[in-house]
C-alpha cells in the first residue's frame, strides 16, 4: 500500500515511516502539512496518516482540503495525534476523517491499525 505521513514532528514522522515501512508498505513523508498537499496529489497514495494538530496547516484542514480534490477522493485520510477529547474526534470526523489513532503510538500495533481503517474505507466504498 502507498501511505503518506504528514507531521509536524520530525521524530514522529520517522516513526510512523519505519513502522510502515517495515510492514511492508511504501511511504512518503513531509513535515509540512502545505508542502505536502502538491505530492498527494501527485502521487495520489491509498492512505494519508497525518496528525492534527500542526502550525500552518492543520489536519482537519488539510483533510477538507484534499476531500474537494476528485485525484485523492478515494484515499483513507486517518489522524494520528494525542488530542483524546471527542470534541477532535468528531471534528476529524466532519472533516472526511477515515480513522483515528491516538498516540502514544504502538509500533506492534500501528500498521495494523492502519490497514484495518484503509480495509473498512475499502469495503464501504465497495
Amino acid at each position: 500500500m502507498k501511505i503518506c505521513v504528514v507531521d509536524d514532528d520530525p521524530k514522529m514522522v520517522t516513526f510512523m515511516t519505519a513502522v510502515l515501512e517495515d510492514a511492508g508498505h511504501t511511504v512518503s513523508s513531509n513535515i509540512s502539512s502545505m508542502m505536502a498537499i502538491p505530492d498527494i496529489i501527485k502521487n495520489n497514495p491509498d492512505c494519508l496518516v497525518t496528525d492534527l494538530v500542526m502550525a500552518e496547516l492543520d489536519g482537519v484542514e488539510l483533510c477538507h482540503h484534499l476531500r474537494g480534490r476528485a485525484e485523492v477522493k478515494d484515499m483513507a485520510i486517518i489522524f494520528v495525534t494525542a488530542q483524546r477529547s471527542s470534541y477532535w474526534q468528531t471534528k476529524a470526523a466532519d472533516a472526511g476523517a477515515d480513522g483515528y489513532i491516538i498516540k502514544p503510538l504502538d509500533p506492534e500495533t500501528f500498521a495494523a491499525e492502519v490497514e484495518r481503517l484503509v480495509a473498512e474505507k475499502s469495503s464501504s466504498n465497495a
